[in-house]
């Protein structure tokens, strides 16, 4: 008789879990499930990623007198798991919480109860072992151990606190230019010194042989991309890796992403690793942001202890807004356990098929914005929109892809355009909750007066990489100014309030101009790599750039010759000065342009000719709304050179000015 698959046994209490006891036997995945309280610590959880949905493996359940009583499937990277756990000799107690296995996935009730216990589960449990799948050769295992282990012991003990103090990558960077953070050389052996390049198969041996091969691929593995391992990795004190059958030091397999983000292992070797593993559903810059941020939350529960104070939901779902889940409900429910206002918000795992992502997505911008003291939700709603959205434009949509599309925005709590940073009532909304009611004025609109020269390639991020220079090469006025540059850069640099890096023998004028033309000749020298892509429009964009790299260098003693040939190398200062301005610049999925007023934006694509530019009452940004019937659809988030801080109010009470705007 065929074994039937295995028929669970209810869980009766709500502090009761399954946890599953894994039997030594070599030939197949045997497993025993009980019933114990969250509370009695007796187990392991198991971190993981799923893999591919396809369940071709199965673990045999057995009885208490070691009778088959059913079976149940397994995801393949699963099983491989299983059996890793299994044999590892360095775990000895065998008692593990698997969710795959150890809820019910066929009962919804079930399954919405044991996800509210998620934060319960992974604190109570004695250790979180997190799976970097199955071992490869040995050979190459041995390799890839001893480089990490050098790796972690080229970065002093007084660095790591410096890094986490910095509170970012960018910030880590900024630090190591200044000198407030310091790097120990690599070993000479593991370096790629600038002096004495290598050739392209030196470097492809040393990539396998010294075992930087194995290092990218563990580290920017698919967990690495999950979103359910955020929580899992930061709510219990005891964690470490299982790969094969070896236990690796947590934190020295997390930081390897940090540390090639940071610029202190060799870049060739990262690139290789793209290269090799192919197109990631997430670039490895936003791979590498979210593993500091997961890094950076865990010692600082660790050091503060019971005074941490986990983040909000909502800025939890924009930090970790890059990772993958498969269902997009998961967005809300993967980070509800390392979120300190759920409970405030109201929110419990609901997978019931009327609870879709869109009801889900609504329900949630609803709840934040009405115990918001801000409007900082719209900048995330805007960020991440599907063009088929049937939401109203100032909700976030969970039911997005992540995708190398999306647009940036401007930065949170850097800019003031509206003097009144926090909204003194909870969000009004009309029509059956499908209007937002804020509080505002219109302080200027777009002007569309030279249409943008259009390049696809494709690659997204390509593709928005020229047509960013294509609308600063038909934005820029005749007769240029040295004011015109600096507005230019400023609105070019709205990541942050830029200024440029001053020598001792050119003033501040100059100092700008030389920026601005650097930065210009390291955009069309990046170009002059698609050329053959598009030879007519890489021309026609080319003599328009050309033309402002003239005039522009013109305006500074720094360029001995504008007109020099992009072909030749630029200069130490070029690159310094180039580098700066790209650090700052907001590019991605933007335009350029001047406004009604004259004054030069970046705005989020797509805007159009009249579209309105608003300052809002509890908004750190302008926005650019378009009329709808009654109302108007929030477009995105703009830039305006003059208007970021405050200059629409000077001398005037946003009470006197400021009026009701309906958005749908």
């Amino acid at each position: 008789m065929d074994l039937p698959r295995y028929h669970y046994e209810p869980l009766t209490r709500p502090d009761e879990i399954r946890v599953l006891k894994l039997s030594a036997t070599k030939s197949r995945i045997e497993i025993r499930l009980f019933h114990i309280p969250v509370s009695s610590h007796r187990f392991e959880a198991l971190s993981y990623v799923w893999g591919k949905p396809d369940q071709a493996d199965k673990a045999i359940i057995l009885d208490k007198f070691g009778k088959e009583i059913g079976w149940i499937p397994l995801t393949t990277n699963l099983a491989n798991a299983m059996c890793d756990l299994r044999d590892a000799q360095e775990l000895t107690r065998k008692v593990f919480w698997v969710d795959q296995i150890c809820i019910n996935q066929q009962d919804d009730k079930e399954k919405n109860h044991q996800v509210g216990m998620m934060r319960q589960i992974y604190t109570r449990s004695r250790r979180v072992i997190t799976y970097l799948g199955p071992s490869g050769p040995e050979m190459e295992e041995k390799r890839g151990l001893a480089l990490l282990k050098r790796v972690r012991e080229s970065v002093s003990d007084a660095t790591w606190p410096q890094m986490h103090e910095a509170g970012s990558l960018e910030r880590i960077r900024d630090k190591m230019i200044d000198g407030s953070i310091q790097f120990e050389q690599l070993p000479s052996d593991l370096e790629i010194q600038i002096d004495k390049p290598l050739g392209e198969s030196e470097i492809s041996t040393r990539y396998v042989e010294q075992g930087w091969a194995w290092l990218v691929r563990v580290t920017y593995s698919e967990w690495t991309q999950r979103l359910w391992i955020v929580q899992e990795q930061l709510l219990n004190k005891k964690i470490t890796t299982l790969r094969g059958l070896r236990l690796i030091d947590w934190d020295a397999i997390i930081t390897i992403p940090i540390l090639f983000a940071v610029g202190h292992l060799p870049q060739k070797y990262r690139a290789i690793g793209r290269r090799n593993m192919g197109d990631t559903r997430i670039p490895w810059d936003k791979v590498e942001e979210t593993l500091y941020g997961i890094w950076w939350d865990r010692h600082a529960r660790l050091e503060h202890r019971d005074r941490y104070n986990w983040s909000s939901l909502f800025h939890n779902l924009q930090w970790y807004q890059p990772l993958l889940c498969a269902d997009p409900r998961d967005r809300v429910y993967g980070i509800l356990a390392i979120s300190r206002d759920a409970k405030t918000l109201g929110l419990q795992p609901d997978y019931s098929s009327t609870n879709t992502a869109d009801v889900l997505s609504k329900e949630l911008s609803i709840r934040v914005l009405e115990s918001s003291v801000d409007l900082e939700l719209l900048g995330f709603a805007i960020s991440w929109r599907q063009p088929n959205s049937t939401l109203p434009s100032w909700c976030l949509t969970l039911d997005s892809p992540a995708n190398t599309s999306i647009p940036e925005t401007l930065p949170l709590r850097v800019y003031t355009p509206h003097p009144r940073l926090y909204i003194h009532k909870p969000a009004q909304f009309r029509k059956g909750n499908s209007l937002l009611t804020v509080r505002g004025r219109v302080v200027d609109y777009v002007s569309i007066s030279r249409s943008t020269i259009s390049w696809a390639h494709d690659d997204p991020r390509v593709t928005s990489q020229l047509e960013f220079l294509s609308s600063l090469a038909c934005v820029f006025p005749d007769g240029v100014s040295i004011e015109d540059i600096a507005s230019l850069l400023r609105t070019v640099t709205a990541r942050a309030p830029w200024s440029p890096l001053l020598d001792t023998q050119a003033g501040a004028n100059e100092a700008i101009a030389f920026h601005f033309w650097a930065y210009l000749q390291h955009k069309l020298r990046l170009l002059t790599g698609y050329a053959e892509d598009s030879p007519d429009t890489f021309k026609e964009i080319t003599q328009l750039c050309d033309h402002i790299g003239t005039e522009v260098g013109l305006l500074t003693p720094y360029i001995a010759d504008p007109q020099r040939p992009r072909s030749d190398n630029a200069s130490r200062a070029e690159n310094v000065a180039a580098d700066r301005v790209l650090r700052y610049a907001l590019e991605h999925g933007r335009r350029l342009g001047r406004t009604r007023t004259g004054r030069f934006f970046n705005a989020m694509y797509p805007v159009q000719e009249s579209d309105a530019i608003v300052a809002l009452q509890g908004a750190g940004r302008l926005f650019v709304i378009r009329s709808v019937g009654d109302a108007y659809k929030l477009i995105g988030d703009i830039f305006v050179d003059g208007l970021m801080h405050g200059e629409a109010y000077k001398d005037v009470s946003p009470d006197k000015v400021d009026y009701g705007i309906y958005l749908g």
